[in-house]
């Protein structure tokens, strides 16, 4: 029944539903009576907001004692309080409500009461409130805010909406009867400000703790608020007892804030770590942060004893991509120094790695197909401290037009009108040092240039071959040049002599270095087939031959002058480029005119598939994804005109294994002192016609299982028997094996690895192959034992050094409302062991047992 009353001048009633209950309703509540006893209540009630008062199961109205009540999921609505339970009592005399839920034929308690007022939201056992006063009384209080779920035995709500509170706790536990809870005598509770108690001490499994806090604090906001950050506390034999990660956090306002974190040792180690993020909408996000530590450890006056100051810089930022669809900037910056993630690694990767990495990049598309980008690169070796850094790096291109097509050319192409051309730009400024010298950079350590390149190119259609022609100007620019002699004479310098020795300078000075080739090949595709008499077996062959042609001109000789010369102590007369080790390099010495002949292969094999072979129910299997050999013949070289013979070969055996294979074979013969001399081999060597330079092998395998691995195969096969593709014998296979592919929800997943890399090169001045080989296995999983309960680890092996490589344990039990972790290292530099007992929410996360041994304590 839905009854809705306006007092004073605003009481209507009105019927919504179950009409048998609204004509005994009908009978209870007199209309004239109701009418009149409103009118009187006119002067001594000051209602003048809309009351709304629902009930499924009835509404009585008692007028001689003013009192109406409510009952099965009432609802009164008055003036933004909305109150909701089983049973609600309302007294107009008074001006108070009363609500309570009642219990069902179980005893268990249904329609308990829910208070709703500015926001805010209890859920009690007994509600009682003046509407006049705004004032009540609330008993066995449940409130939940975020994370925490606050009950209060006794509580007073005063006009300003504050709820002081008798006997009560709090807890992170959403069980009934919680876990775990932290509890208090008195408190007061200030909305969407603060929860502020008297002593507090914990009590887990009902059984009280020995530990009390003076006063609790729990912030009842939703927008952030600035706080203390707690420390973890430890100990480390090699630091001593320690406070880590303590510190404070500010809300920066809407868009940003701020972390700022210490930590500190016994024995005199300490870091300052702070971490602002950032987040604008429609803008970008990311996040800055910056770190310095100081690292003391071992015992003093022993050869254990290290000093060592770090520091890290990190900066992310990603833009938005509805910022600008025509634009884009992104920035991934990690500087720091070489020992930082050793020392103060904030996870098992940041050991692990030896190389960090920095970008940042700014990338525009305009115009019809224009499109820029300026970047900033930085590479770091934290084992040797090696920097190498590139600030700016700038490209620009255009796209390919055609300035010879006509405008409104009807009918095919000529062929000039399928010459085409483009304009690339290439500007970087790099830097190689180290981190112990970055400070004193100079302008002059850079190496800096700029390149410009036209490549102009025509593909024409000759019937089953395709002749392509191409031009490729080129052009750089740089900013200094290298001029190489040799100091016959002894010098002394600052009191030292130095022997003879090669002098190289570099000259400053802006150097316009120009080059230009043409390239033009014919290529096409030959196809061979092998079919099986009866069967629709069949092997598939396709050969595409490639024949090139390649010159330019001698950029070492006039007019361009690229090459100098000078003349050793021993009488030899080297020579060399002028923009030796420059940063796009230089052209080639000496005129080329090289022709080339390579043949690619791929080999296919069909094999029946399904039950319809007739109609095409075959299935393709790659047995060679390329087979590739060939050689060059230089028109133009005075010696060592055949370049070596190139072979290579790649295949993928089955889904996660491939192989590949690289081997070189040179024509030409080695005298006796192993000196390549210009003779063909097989005039030295009878029968001989190659000689094995150098070969190299690898071989790559990766496969992931899990939980759903097997499920997914069953389906697969009964799907295509479904659909007509399997066999009768596939399908008796499936039922034969049903049993193998049950799912126990137990999640699991497993990943194996195995890499194989063998080379082997020709050392000509002992004149026998030196080999090496690199072998690797290496194993990732996890399994959840049951729901609560997951083991995961991963550990591999070297076969060369005969030693397992980086190995780890990992051991979760979820205790509902706690979570127990244990990590294991047990092996290798970093071993370690961290076992963690601590509340999941991240409100209470500091509050933890923690037993660790660190791998410096090692």
């Amino acid at each position: 029944m839905l009854i809705t009353l306006f007092v004073n001048n605003n009481v209507v009633a009105q019927n919504q539903k179950m009409d048998s209950l609204v004509n005994k309703a009908d009978s209870l509540i007199n209309s004239d009576a109701v009418q009149q006893k409103i009118e009187e209540k006119k002067s001594s009630m000051d209602l003048k907001t809309k009351a709304i008062y629902l009930a499924d199961d009835s509404l009585i109205m008692d007028r001689e004692n003013e009192m109406l009540y409510l009952y099965h999921n009432a609802v009164v609505n008055y003036d933004g309080i909305i109150l909701k339970a089983e049973y609600i009592e309302l007294d107009f005399k008074k001006n108070t409500v009363y609500a309570i839920g009642v219990p069902d034929s179980t005893g268990e308690i249904i329609g308990a009461p829910v208070f709703k007022d500015a926001g805010e939201e209890y859920q009690a056992g007994i509600i009682e409130y003046n509407f006049d006063s705004k004032k009540g009384l609330i008993s066995d209080v449940t409130k939940n805010q975020g994370d925490v779920f606050i009950w209060m035995k006794k509580g007073k709500k005063l006009p300003s909406d504050i709820i002081y509170v008798e006997t009560g706790h709090f807890t992170t536990c959403s069980a009934k009867h919680p876990h775990y809870r932290i509890k208090f005598k008195k408190g007061k509770v200030i909305p969407d400000d603060k929860i502020v108690t008297g002593p507090i001490y914990i009590e887990v499994e009902d059984v009280p703790l020995p530990f009390v806090m003076p006063f609790g604090f729990i912030p009842n906001t939703s927008s952030r608020s600035n706080g203390i950050l707690v420390p973890s506390y430890g100990y480390s034999e090699n630091r001593g007892y320690n406070l880590t990660n303590g510190g404070y956090y500010w809300g920066l306002g809407d868009h940003a804030d701020l972390q700022l974190r210490g930590d500190i040792y016994t024995r005199g180690s300490w870091a300052i770590k702070a971490l602002t993020r950032y987040n604008f909408r429609y803008r970008g996000n990311g996040s800055v942060a910056l770190n310095y530590a100081y690292n003391k450890y071992g015992e003093t006056d022993t050869k254990n004893y290290n000093e060592d100051q770090t520091f890290q810089f990190k900066w992310s930022h990603r833009q938005d991509p509805k910022a600008n669809p025509y634009s884009s900037f992104t920035a991934n910056v990690n500087f720091a120094s070489k020992n930082y993630n050793k020392l103060n690694p904030a996870t098992s990767q940041d050991y692990l790695t030896n190389t960090i990495m920095s970008s940042i990049s700014y990338s525009a598309r305009f115009g019809n197909g224009y499109n820029f980008t300026g970047s900033f690169n930085h590479s770091q070796n934290s084992k040797s401290g090696d920097i190498d850094m590139t600030l700016p790096q700038i490209s620009f291109s255009t796209p390919r037009f055609y300035p010879f097509q006509r405008k409104n050319g009807m009918g095919t192409k000529r062929w000039y009108e399928k010459i085409s051309m483009s304009y690339k730009l290439d500007a970087r400024n790099n830097l190689e040092t180290n981190d112990s010298v970055f400070m004193q950079t100079k302008w002059e350590d850079f190496d800096n240039g700029v390149k410009h390149v036209v490549p102009i190119s025509s593909t024409v259609n000759m019937g089953s071959f395709n002749w392509t022609n191409s031009v490729n100007l080129t052009e750089r620019w740089y900013l200094q040049s290298v001029n190489k002699y040799y100091e016959n004479d002894t010098t002394i310098v600052e009191g030292e002599i130095v022997p003879p020795h090669l002098v190289t300078d570099r000259s400053q000075g802006f150097n316009a270095v120009h080059e230009f080739d043409y390239n033009s090949s014919i290529t096409t595709r030959i196809y061979g087939m092998y079919m099986a008499k009866n069967s629709p077996l069949a092997l598939r062959h396709v050969i595409t031959p490639t024949l090139s042609f390649n010159y330019h001109p001698d950029f070492g000789v006039e007019p361009f002058n690229y090459y100098q010369e000078y003349t050793n102590d021993k009488g030899e007369v080297i020579r060399y480029s002028m923009y030796d080790g420059m940063m796009y390099g230089s052209p080639n010495d000496g005129k080329s005119g090289s022709v080339g002949l390579y043949f690619d292969n791929t080999f296919e094999l069909k094999i029946p598939f399904g039950k319809d072979t007739v109609n095409g129910g075959t299935k393709k299997i790659k047995i060679l994804d390329n087979l590739r050999f060939g050689t060059r013949y230089n028109l133009a070289a005075d010696e060592f005109a055949l370049a070596p013979l190139e072979v290579s070969a790649r295949t993928t055996i089955f889904k996660g294994l491939s192989v590949r294979y690289a081997g070189y074979w040179d024509f030409y013969a080695v005298d006796t002192a192993g000196v390549r001399v210009n003779e063909f081999i097989w005039n030295v060597t009878p029968n001989t016609y190659l000689r094995k330079k150098k070969s190299t092998f690898n071989l790559s395998f990766n496969y992931n299982l899990n939980s759903g691995t097997f499920k997914k195969k069953r389906d697969k096969k009964k799907k295509d028997y479904e659909s007509n593709v399997g066999t009768e014998a596939e399908l008796e296979e499936i039922n034969k094996h049903k049993f193998d592919y049950v799912d126990f929800n137990n999640n699991w997943s497993a990943n194996f690895s195995y890499s194989f890399a063998y080379k082997e090169i020709y050392n000509l001045s002992l004149q026998q192959f030196d080999y090496d080989f690199v072998q690797t296995l290496n194993f990732r999983g996890s399994i959840n034992i049951t729901k609560k309960w997951k083991i995961g680890g991963s550990t591999g092996y070297d076969f060369k050094s005969g030693e397992l490589t980086y190995t780890s344990v990992d051991i979760y039990r979820d205790l509902h409302c706690w979570e127990l972790m244990f990590n294991w290292i047990p092996m290798g530099f970093n071993r370690s062991y961290n076992i963690t007992l601590r509340i999941k929410s991240p409100l209470l996360q500091d509050l933890k047992l923690n037993r660790k041994r660190n791998w410096r304590d090692y």
